[in-house]
């Protein structure tokens, strides 16, 4: 091969196909005509050989197209959203596709920042968690009709979006916590946060068709912060007669309620039970490992991508405000326990 820029051309003769071929199988383009596993796998192990690196500007002038995509995260140092950035990345790789991040520290001004510079110059975007006015965030963009998929941001935006099933979730830990024994039971949660929202009123619903003890103050309202939630279960466990249980809605906070019991002098989860939502790789690290319900990061990541580029490539396609909501399932492991009696 002489020295130089590889080119489609190069790829195709070495694959023996078509450039056409190599172009649909590399810029991951839908067509009518259907490619078989073995060719692209052909295309894919020439460009490899080859070292073939597209030219994205090139691509742009022809299909309008960047062939980069970008993600707003609400807070990148939130765990469970950091390994969402992480696999949405990765997915995003294994379709050939670029991904590039912005981090919107939780800050409405931030995100309309970055949202004016990436609509103008990727193909589409992810949201990446409960933003700062969301409704306002998604009105932006239909207007300037940028495709967009909102990923764990609750399941009630008026938005394309990839979520747990927030109602199955909810339902499955308390299920979880009344087989147990536990009639008392408390809940943490940042109710800024939709998804929030929606657990709460399906934990409120459970405790009423339950017949459970509902009390206004067994609902605390945090920041979403490990120091918030020491607060927030310090309140709890001082009530005259405090839950038997808590159920925090993300990990972050189960930690915090974790360590605020311990230094109470309450043994988890033997004088008291903690159940929370995400399944972060600290939950398993930590004693007593949480019980959680685990939000499958990988599956939803990748329904997400595959969205959001169905969405780029069809620009008036009926799936423009698509709901997928990904079953979530619980991890079982040391920090419930059934009440003392």
């Amino acid at each position: 091969m002489a020295s130089g820029r590889i080119t489609i051309a190069d790829v195709a003769k070495a694959a023996g196909v078509s450039a056409g071929t190599v172009s649909r199988v590399l810029n991951r383009r839908d067509s009518e005509i259907k490619i078989s596993e073995a060719t692209q796998k052909a295309v894919i192990q020439a460009a490899e050989r080859l070292g073939y690196q597209p030219n994205r500007f090139a691509s742009a002038l022809r299909t309008q197209q960047t062939g980069v995509i970008g993600a707003i995260v609400r807070d990148i140092s939130d765990p469970f959203l950091s390994l969402m950035a992480r696999e949405v990345q990765h997915a995003a790789h294994r379709r050939g596709v670029e991904l590039l991040l912005g981090h919107a520290e939780n800050e409405a001004d931030t995100v309309q920042r970055q949202l004016g510079f990436m609509r103008n110059w990727f193909d589409g975007l992810l949201i990446i968690g409960d933003m700062p006015d969301n409704d306002a965030l998604f009105t932006t963009l239909r207007a300037s009709k940028t495709p967009f998929v909102a990923v764990a941001c609750g399941t009630a935006a008026n938005a394309p979006l990839v979520n747990i099933d927030e109602v199955v979730g909810t339902t499955r830990i308390m299920e979880y916590l009344y087989a147990l024994g536990h009639r008392r039971v408390g809940f943490i949660g940042n109710t800024e946060h939709a998804a929030t929202r929606e657990r709460l009123s399906c934990f409120e619903q459970y405790v009423q068709q339950r017949q459970m003890v509902s009390r206004a103050d067994y609902v605390q309202a945090t920041e979403y912060t490990r120091k918030a939630a020491i607060a927030s279960i310090q309140r709890l466990l001082t009530l005259p007669e405090p839950p038997t249980a808590i159920l925090c809605t993300a990990d972050l906070l189960a930690l915090g309620a974790l360590s605020g019991a311990m230094l109470m002098g309450w043994r988890v989860p033997e004088t008291l039970s903690i159940i929370s939502f995400d399944d972060i790789e600290e939950a398993v690290d930590v004693v007593p490992a949480l019980t959680t319900l685990r939000q499958p990061v990988g599956a939803m990541a990748e329904e997400a991508v595959n969205l959001l580029l169905h969405l780029i490539n069809h620009p008036n396609s009926d799936d423009a405000n698509r709901q997928i909501l990904v079953e979530p399932s619980l991890m079982i492991r040391r920090s419930c326990s059934p009440p003392i009696q």
